[in-house]
């Protein structure tokens, strides 16, 4: 901030130069210089709301404050004060400190002494006169004051009174206080703000300081007129311990370490080292939807996770395996404690996160880990935390607790697993919560009485695919960089190039390809065979898994130029045979991970019939061989050992139940959701006479249980079983569709997920249109997942008979379906009411589409390409979100029948009315981000007509104090009309006007 100057009251002429501040810990980042009547301090709520001292705002016309990283004074209007407390809030007319700086700082903590006792460790940080430095001594320096509270000191005037560990100045020869500019300075216990500093007392040679209470504070304003809350937590600060802000830091580092990488399939072909990614490059944000309950808005029937997630306090996120769910949890544990996470979770940033591995956690000894057994359950090198500080931080609901697979520990055990979340979460209520299973794996509602909602991951859509490709292949590229020289990079990069737009279209073209690359996983081994056979790609899931296992364990050694390594060969089919040992042995056992020694004892069991690995090697040695290059085990901490993805040890087992003759022992599990996957691979391994018998023994099963849900999975999962195969008996086949025909109408969302598994087999399973009730809904979100022109065509049928009852889902299913085919055989002649366009393709077919009164478009689009593709005629209602490309509105004069406008200013600015034509013929306006008011009289010249306008505010916008003046501008001398203003800054306050009164 060097060369701001400002000359005003007691300070006369300052140059206000800084010099980069020198101070531990995020809390100085809140500090700002205030100047009113005189020179002070104060601390930022947010990026635009400063607390301070009442006395520096005073009678001044003119209040700003600056911070050390800003370049300019900002000027503020005084949104509360209290002259008894000696306490003033500020909102800054634009932001203080930009949103990325803001980021890291997280939530800020607020906190009121609960102890009689004196309170040492806590701080003051501010900017002294005696502090400023330069020439002419006028340039403002952080000072930073070690305090202790002395709670019974202020008791009976309601003050905070801090007595400083030593004197901090004498008196100057003016006689003016060294500490003059100190006022509104924040004082902290540890990293809790705890008041601002109104006042040096005289007669204490300047080692006390008096402050306004938070608690004090937070009282007031919730008691005046203005009704300024805070619904935070306010925490009880009972004891300082210094130690834990430095271990949080540390503490910090680790989990970045830890969780910030991730192994991106089919890039450690090149080199080992090379092959973990930072999550900020491999990282793609998926989509997910709500439970059922949550269903019925088609905005939030499929959003980005990260977007879901910032409404839920306490999450259950259902996903099949490799659909991120792991990977999620790790970006969240890495951004989070370091404060990086982007605007959708801000919330998040600087929550200290607890990661739950369950699987490691439970194969350690089976038992769930207490408070003090976090750190170490979550892998992380940390081993010297301050007593008692997982507990403190539990307390103050600082806590987000990761448990990532609370369905990975034995089916016995779950209910032990979630009596143990249960406990731990009403011990500390305030923790937030995120837990990870499989789709079927617990049952619906496991957690809802512990305030969870649920989530379900969905398949990658088609421009999800697309984005996973780009970033694998970035990543390839990234990695050629590092293995290659100059030479042979250039050849490397023009290859994975030429590799990326071959595979792009095979994608495009290849509906069967591209329904096997639905998850993140199998994506990224489609990428890393395409890329090993320069284009070749098998077609079947089974064929996939085989073609990926031969990848790493026949020629990833032999790709690197590794052969005998450690005097040890071993052949594609011998590693195959061992791993497939392993495999089933934790399948049988229900568990995820095996120590080293139960892992040595089943290769020891498996060599008794390999005398030519016998002959190389003991099974300690081969253990060795097959973590160190197989690229299928992976060694945990704390001796665990496990399968880099539950998807191949599944595949690997089922592999083995069928060449070692164990296929009909499957059925004893057949009840056991766990064990689907198993099944239906191993019916695609098995011999055609043993997957009928398994599949007519399902449908017998399924024939003898009572409760329709039962009955429900063992049908389904014989279906399964059924089209997984090329070939099966006919007469079979038809009492298999016979079955899962008589368990229609369907009765929920996840029987709807079931039969969209089962394809283009099912559709004419499904009943056809009934009036719109819950079956019809099941039906069209199970037909809506199904990308066949069968299933399009039965839509179609919905969409006419039951038009709008099922027209939210009707709409949203296009976002599961070519975009072309289903605009022109679903959605045209549909008599569509209000539409929802979320990609390029999807705008592209609305010339195609029929009259829409109300078209919704989510995404950044010039206004030219929003003028080509949007119709002209008989559209009522533009709503436009999240576009920051459009820079004008002249493409809205050709929309003639337009009443109604919902736009999300790119900019926050009104500047795009200003050469704008009026459209009298809008009724209702609705302005999105709005962040200054600079141009509200052209809202009354564009839209002359308007009964009704809503502005939602950005998040760092301050509300306008004065809405009458406001309205007045915005409608004239206009009386019949509404002015809505809702403020989404400082937790969600929302403002009302009622009627215009100008």
């Amino acid at each position: 901030m060097e060369g701001a100057e400002r000359e005003s009251g007691e300070c006369g002429s300052v140059r206000w130069g800084w010099r980069r501040p020198v101070i531990a810990g995020r809390v100085a980042d809140r500090v700002v210089a205030v100047f009113g009547e005189g020179q002070g301090s104060g601390v930022l709520f947010g990026t635009r709301t400063v607390l301070t001292a009442q006395h520096l705002v005073g009678g001044s016309d003119v209040v700003e404050v600056i911070h050390p990283s800003g370049s300019r004074l900002v000027e503020c209007e005084v949104a509360w004060t209290d002259e008894a407390l000696d306490a003033a809030l500020l909102r800054a007319k634009s932001m203080v400190i930009s949103a990325e700086r803001a980021a890291p700082l997280g939530e800020l903590r607020v906190g009121s002494v609960a102890t009689g006792s004196p309170l040492s460790h806590c701080q003051i940080v501010g900017f002294p006169r005696i502090q400023r430095y330069g020439d002419l001594g006028e340039d403002l320096e952080y000072d930073q004051y070690r305090a202790t509270v002395l709670p019974m000191a202020g008791r009976m005037r309601d003050v905070l009174v801090c007595e400083l560990g030593v004197p901090a100045a004498d008196e100057s020869g003016d006689g003016r206080s060294p500490l003059a500019g100190l006022s509104g300075a924040p004082v902290f216990a540890g990293a809790v703000l705890l008041g601002v500093v109104t006042e040096v007392p005289r007669g204490r040679s300047h080692s006390r300081i008096e402050a306004a209470s938070c608690e004090a504070v937070m009282t007031k304003m919730a008691a005046s007129p203005s009704r300024i809350r805070w619904v935070g937590d306010v925490e009880q600060i009972t004891d300082v311990h210094p130690r834990d802000e430095l271990f949080e830091t540390r503490y910090a580092k680790d989990l970045a370490a830890q969780y910030r990488k991730t192994e991106i399939f089919g890039i450690e072909d090149l080199g080992r080292t090379e092959s973990r990614w930072d999550l900020d490059t491999a990282y793609l944000s998926l989509e997910a939807e709500s439970a059922s309950g949550d269903r019925k808005e088609v905005r939030s029937s499929a959003q980005r996770i990260d977007t879901l997630l910032n409404g839920h306090f306490r999450t259950l996120l259902r996903g099949q395996a490799g659909a991120g769910k792991t990977t999620l949890v790790w970006w969240l544990a890495a951004h989070a404690a370091n404060g990086t996470l982007n605007k959708n979770l801000t919330e998040l940033n600087g929550l200290v996160p607890f990661v739950v591995p369950m699987r490691e956690v439970y194969a350690r000894g089976g038992r769930f880990p207490a408070v003090s057994e976090l750190l170490a359950a979550g892998r992380v090198i940390s081993d010297d935390a301050p007593d008692g500080w997982a507990g403190r931080v539990l307390e103050a609901g600082r806590g987000l607790l990761l448990v990532d697979g609370l369905d990975e520990v034995p089916p016995q055990e779950r209910e032990k697993a979630r009596r143990w979340l249960s406990t731990f979460l009403t011990r500390y209520p305030e923790t937030r919560c995120l837990a990870t299973v499989r789709p079927d794996a617990v049952e619906k509602d496991l957690l809802q009485t512990e305030g969870f909602s649920e989530l379900t991951l969905l398949p990658m859509s088609d421009e999800d695919i697309q984005a996973f490709v780009t970033a694998w292949h970035n990543a390839a590229r990234l990695e050629s960089e590092h293995v290659y020289d100059a030479g042979r990079y250039g050849d490397q990069h023009e290859l994975l190039t030429s590799l990326e737009q071959d595979l792009a279209y095979q994608l495009g073209q290849n509906p069967a390809l591209r329904d096997l690359a639905r998850t993140p996983l199998l994506c990224a081994v489609i990428c890393a065979l395409h890329r090993r056979r320069r284009g070749l790609l098998p077609t079947t899931r089974w064929s996939l898994y085989r073609a990926a296992l031969a990848m790493l364990l026949g020629g990833r050694d032999a790709g690197r130029g590794v052969t005998r390594p450690d005097d040890i060969s071993l052949g594609s089919d011998e590693q195959h045979a061992l791993l497939q040992r392993l495999a089933i042995w934790l399948v049988r056992t229900e568990q995820q991970q095996m120590t080293s020694k139960l892992a040595t004892h089943q290769l020891e069991l498996a060599m008794r019939d390999m005398p030519q690995i016998r002959a190389q090697a003991s099974p300690l040695q081969v253990l060795r061989f097959l973590l160190e290059r197989s690229g299928l085990l992976q060694e945990r901490t704390d001796d665990a050992i496990q399968f880099i993805h539950r998807t191949f040890q599944d595949f690997l087992a089922a592999k083995e139940f069928h060449e070692s003759g164990y296929v009909l022992e499957l059925l004893n599990h057949a009840g056991d959701e766990t064990w689907r996957d198993v099944i239906v691979l191993a019916v695609g391994h098995a011999t055609r006479t043993d997957a009928q018998l398994l599949i007519e023994r399902l449908v017998q099963f399924g024939d003898v249980v009572e409760g329709r849900d039962e009955k429900w999975y063992l049908h389904v999962l014989a279906a399964q079983c059924a089209t997984s195969l090329l070939s099966l008996d006919a007469a079979l086949m038809e009492i298999v569709r016979g079955r899962v025909r008589t368990l229609m109408p369907l009765r929920s969302p996840s029987e709807a997920d079931d039969i969209a598994s089962l394809g283009a087999w099912a559709v004419d399973l499904l009943p056809g249109p009934e009036g719109g009730g819950d079956a019809d809904k099941f039906a069209i979100e199970a037909l809506t997942r199904i990308r066949t022109a069968d299933a399009r065509q039965r839509l179609k049928q919905f969409a006419l008979r039951c038009g709008i009852r099922v027209e939210p889902l009707i709409v949203s299913g296009w976002l599961h379906q070519p975009a072309e085919e289903y605009a022109r055989e679903v959605l045209a002649g549909a008599r569509i009411q209000n539409l929802f366009v979320q990609n390029s393709s999807q705008l592209a077919q609305l010339p195609y589409l029929d009259s829409i009164p109300e078209i919704s478009v989510t995404g950044s689009y010039t206004a030219e390409e929003l003028d080509a593709h949007l119709p002209t005629r008989n559209v009522e209602v533009i709503n436009l979100w999240n576009n920051r490309k459009i820079t004008h509105l002249d493409f809205l004069r050709t929309r003639k029948q337009l009443r109604a406008l919902d736009l999300e200013l790119p900019m926050g600015s009104l500047d795009l009315l200003t050469t704008f034509a009026p459209l009298p013929a809008v009724r209702r306006l609705q302005f999105r981000g709005v962040r200054d008011w600079a141009h509200m009289t052209q809202v009354r010249r564009v839209f002359p007509n308007l009964d009704e306008l809503t502005l939602v505010l950005a998040g760092d916008a301050v509300a306008p104090s004065d809405l009458a003046a406001l309205s007045a501008e915005a409608f004239g001398a206009r009386k019949t009309n509404q002015l809505w203003v809702v403020d989404m800054n400082e937790r969600n306050v929302r403002q009302f006007s009622g009627e215009s009164s100008s």
